[in-house]
């Protein structure tokens, strides 16, 4: 299982104005992903969860068309490091990872989480949380774990 989120780790605050700048945000941390990360993407419903994913999937170097996986549940794409995208929208609370193979899902990539609060156990290594602040602005929190390797 993964270190908690709740360590000692001063967020990094950034701020976005477009979908774009979004996407650039995840591919930074894409860029940093490696096997065993297990990042929780926090938000609201249309904060900027899955186009921080594609950002992310990008970084950790695959050219895939990322979407919400909503109705799959379960999304994977291959790169530099495999990507594994899971969102638990759909799932009642209580939800144990494991039984979606996050466990064995790390042993050969990364995963990222949206609605990560619906999951039983704390399996996160970081945390992205997604904030809309005004019309036109969004802001990033990053809790990444230590040597994360994000350059900004």
């Amino acid at each position: 299982m993964a270190s908690s989120t709740s360590e000692a780790r001063q967020p990094l605050v950034l701020r976005s104005h477009s979908d774009e700048e979004t996407r650039a945000i995840g591919r930074l941390i894409g860029a940093g992903l490696r096997e065993g990360d297990c990042l929780a993407l926090k938000g609201e419903m249309g904060a900027g969860k899955t186009v921080t994913a594609q950002g992310i999937v990008q970084g950790a170097g695959s050219g895939a068309d990322v979407r919400s996986p909503t109705f799959l549940l379960h999304a994977i794409y291959p790169g530099r490091v495999t990507v594994h995208h899971l969102d638990l929208y759909r799932l009642g609370a209580g939800v144990d990872l494991r039984t979606l193979g996050v466990d064995e899902a790390l042993l050969e990539g990364a995963v990222i989480v949206e609605w990560p609060e619906r999951s039983l156990a704390d399996w996160f290594s970081g945390e992205i949380a997604l904030e809309i602040t005004s019309e036109s602005e969004r802001e990033i929190h990053l809790q990444l774990r230590p040597g994360f390797g994000i350059a900004i």
